[in-house]
């Protein structure tokens, strides 16, 4: 379970850092594409001009029989390349060079280049970027509020999509949904959404001496 919730945190840090890739149409688009596009440009464009950002997360499974099995809460800070998640007793810290999962229940750490993690999903600029070359994206409806897009991996991934909830006047990305192939979900709703957010570099840097006697695990 705990894999679960980390997988889609992940997703979601993943999310708000293909905000700096930009989108090429590879055929000529139709009014839908660009529509859909134009969102989405829209939205990472927001992000990336949000300097550090932080914010809350609640993050709900869901089994085949849409019945929930879990409810998780977590906390993100972003900053460039950097990432931090707090996941109860998990704390994941990427650096920009490495990424370190932190569980302090079993005191052990786990240590892998960005690119070596899991899906990617803890190299986030390579899961997103390219939207274009590596999802199918398609605006499936407006609702009052907000606009929902399904981004759909071209290459076979371990989810079946992503469904993005965004805002359609701040563009603000408000819900994450990832749909497995066993019709299971994760859901992730974003709140206390903060741009500008404090951040320094204590705050991605895996500090040795704190987690003096734990465990280590390098798969680098």
């Amino acid at each position: 379970m705990k894999n679960d919730i980390i997988k889609i945190a992940a997703i979601v840090v993943s999310i708000f850092f293909c905000a700096g890739a930009t989108a090429q149409m590879k055929n000529t688009p139709t009014s839908q594409d660009q529509k859909v596009n134009n969102i989405l440009s829209t939205a990472f464009g927001k992000i990336k001009a949000a300097g550090a950002i932080s914010f809350d997360a609640t993050i709900v499974n869901k089994d085949p029989d849409k019945k929930e099995v879990s409810r998780q809460k977590v906390k993100v800070l972003l900053s460039g390349n950097k990432y931090r998640i707090n996941i109860d007793d998990i704390l994941v810290i990427c650096d920009d060079k490495a990424v370190y999962s932190i569980d302090n229940s079993t005191k052990e750490v786990t240590v892998n280049l960005p690119s070596d993690s899991d899906m990617d999903i803890f190299n986030p600029s390579k899961l997103l970027q390219n939207r274009d070359k590596n999802f199918r994206s398609k605006l499936i409806r407006e609702e009052n509020t907000q606009y929902v897009v399904d981004l759909t991996p071209r290459k076979t991934q371990n989810f079946h999509k992503i469904r993005l909830l965004i805002n359609k006047t701040s563009y603000q990305i408000t819900k994450v949904e990832v749909y497995n192939y066993n019709s299971s979900r994760n859901e992730c709703t974003i709140s206390q959404y903060k741009t500008n957010a404090k951040a320094t570099d204590a705050d991605f840097s895996y500090d040795a001496v704190k987690y003096k006697g734990y465990e280590v695990v390098d798969m680098r």
